[in-house]
C-alpha cells in the first residue's frame, strides 16, 4: 500500500518541477554546496531515490561517475527524456540486490527516508546505505521534520485540536505517522537514535532549506538579487546548531565506519 501511494503522489506533483522552483532552488543549491565540501575527483557515487535526477544530472555533468536508483517509473522516464545516457535502474532503497557491497564513495538518500515509517523500515535503509558505501565514505540522508509539519499543517491549517484527539500528535506534540500515510516526520534525537542503532558517526548535520519552504510567497515576490543573497544566508546558517531542526528538510552527514 505505502509504495502504490508513493506512486500516486508523484505522478500527481512531479518531483522535476518541486526543485526548479524558488523554495526548492534554496535546497538544492545549499545541499550541492555540501555535497561539494566532501566529493573528490574521481569518486563514485550513488544516488537512492534519485527522483528525477536532479542531483545525478548536476553530478554528472561536473565529471562525476554516479549511479541513480529509483523507486518510481515515472520518475526514471522523464529522468532518461532529459539525462538519455544516465545510468539509471528501478529500486527500493531498502533492498539493493544489484549493487555489491563497498561500491561507492559517496551515497545520496536524499529522499526515500521520507517515507519510510518507523525506525525499523529507515534502518533497512540506512543498513544497506552502509553496506553499499566504502568504509571511510559518506552517506548523506534527508529526513522531514515535525516541527515544519506541526507549525505548517496542524497549526496554520487549524487542525491540532483534531489530530490530538485522534492519537495522531502525542502530548509532546511530535507526530505519530499512521499505517498508509505518505511521510513520516522525525525531530533530531530521532535521528541519532537511528545513528546509534545503524552504527554511522556523523560528520556534520544541516538543514538545506531552513525558513524558505515557511517564505515561499516572500521568496517568489524577492528581487533576483535578494533571492540570491537569502541562498547565500542560507548556505552561511545551515549548520547552525538553533536553526537544524526548524526547517522543512535535515540532511546528515555520515561516515562509514
Amino acid at each position: 500500500m505505502a509504495l502504490s501511494n508513493i506512486e500516486k503522489h508523484y505522478n500527481k506533483h512531479p518531483e522535476d518541477l518541486r526543485l526548479l522552483r524558488r523554495h526548492g532552488i534554496v535546497e538544492f543549491d545549499t545541499t550541492m554546496h555540501h555535497l561539494h565540501r566532501f566529493l573528490k575527483k574521481g569518486d563514485f557515487i550513488l544516488d537512492i531515490g534519485a527522483g528525477t535526477g536532479r542531483y545525478t544530472s548536476a553530478l554528472m555533468a561536473e565529471g562525476y561517475k554516479v549511479k541513480a536508483v529509483e523507486l518510481v517509473k515515472r520518475n526514471i522516464d522523464v529522468f532518461l527524456k532529459r539525462e538519455p545516457t544516465a545510468d539509471v535502474m528501478q529500486g527500493d532503497a531498502r533492498n539493493m540486490p544489484a549493487i555489491g557491497d563497498d561500491t561507492a564513495d559517496v551515497t545520496l538518500l536524499l529522499g526515500p527516508l521520507y517515507h519510510l515509517i518507523g525506525d525499523e523500515e529507515k534502518l533497512k535503509a540506512l543498513s544497506e546505505a552502509k553496506r553499499i558505501t566504502k568504509p571511510g565514505g559518506l552517506i548523506f540522508v534527508a529526513y522531514l521534520m515535525n516541527e515544519y509539519s506541526i507549525l505548517s499543517y496542524c497549526f496554520d491549517e487549524d487542525r491540532i485540536g483534531r489530530l490530538i484527539a485522534e492519537g495522531v500528535v502525542d502530548k509532546d506534540y511530535h507526530i505519530q505517522t499512521q499505517e498508509g500515510e505518505l511521510y513520516d516526520y522525525i525531530r533530531l534525537d530521532d535521528i541519532n537514535r537511528l545513528n546509534d542503532k545503524a552504527g554511522l558517526e556523523r560528520v556534520t548535520i544541516f538543514s538545506p532549506d531552513g525558513a524558505a519552504d515557511y517564505m515561499r510567497t516572500r521568496l517568489n515576490r524577492m528581487s533576483d538579487e535578494t533571492f540570491q543573497h537569502f541562498i547565500e544566508y542560507q548556505k552561511c546558517i545551515s549548520e547552525r546548531p538553533e536553526l537544524i531542526g526548524a526547517g522543512s528538510h535535515t540532511v546528515d552527514v555520515l561516515r562509514v565506519k
